[in-house]
């Protein structure tokens, strides 16, 4: 159900507390035999699981009767809808190599692009229309030519469902890098089956705390870990662990 949160996310609704956040990552510590305690790490989740609470002290009418539609039409937990993330919406300059015999590329966004620690997420909600429409640059040897999002010669289709850009048979782009930018929305779902509010009576004003998103998405495994010990030498091994989800 793709339903935009930002409705009732919009300030001319009701006097907004600052959002909180959180990323969940997910650490499997297992401790290993003998005197030294040492320990070994095994990442289970290849990205962060996103949170987000909410909380209106002074929340309109017009912004209430927005939020339970949206509570209610998702049925609490079971749906899930569409999150723009004021402060993570926009993919910049990031690059997919492209092939030469390939017709469709996944759109991406990498976090903290050079650095060991970073991770890359596939992006399939992708914002339609808005003021940073998907661009593509493809560049050849350093040569760059921006490619219109139209079926046809050197051009793309956009599903902005799967985040996939393809292109038509016989015209895919030849071996170089896609420059892509878009902004995107994050899928979510209520953490809660029952919502409370509390009118202030006489007043046509509401109060909502607690209102808190979790982010749906596909998990990938991932086979990293790592090992500690208390004493002054340590040996380290790895092994590989995984955690699915399953999408609602």
């Amino acid at each position: 159900m793709n339903i935009d949160i930002r409705a009732f996310l919009n300030p001319q609704y009701s006097d907004m507390f600052p959002v909180e956040m959180a990323f969940q990552w997910d650490t499997e510590v297992v401790f290993l035999s003998g005197a030294s305690r040492r320990t070994q790490r095994n990442q289970i989740l290849a990205q962060p699981v996103r949170h987000w609470w909410f909380n209106w002290d002074a929340l309109k009418l017009a912004g209430r009767n927005k939020f339970l539609e949206i509570f209610n039409r998702a049925r609490g937990q079971y749906h899930t809808f569409l999150l723009l993330d004021r402060d993570d919406y926009l993919c910049s300059a990031e690059q997919i190599a492209t092939n030469g015999t390939s017709a469709t590329y996944q759109l991406v966004k990498t976090y903290y692009p050079g650095e060991t620690e970073s991770w890359i997420e596939t992006k399939k909600d992708i914002v339609p229309g808005t003021i940073y429409p998907p661009v593509v640059t493809h560049s050849v040897d350093g040569a760059q030519t921006e490619v219109a999002s139209s079926p046809g010669p050197n051009q793309y289709t956009l599903n902005d469902q799967t985040g996939i850009l393809t292109w038509s048979a016989g015209n895919e782009p030849s071996a170089g890098i896609l420059t892509v930018i878009y902004e995107f929305y994050f899928r979510v779902r209520f953490a809660f089956d029952m919502h409370t509010d509390t009118k202030f009576a006489p007043t046509p004003l509401w109060r909502a705390h607690g209102i808190h998103l979790i982010e749906d998405q596909e998990m990938s495994s991932s086979s990293s870990s790592s090992s500690s010990s208390s004493s002054s030498s340590s040996s380290s091994s790895s092994s590989s662990s995984s955690l699915s989800s399953s999408s609602s």
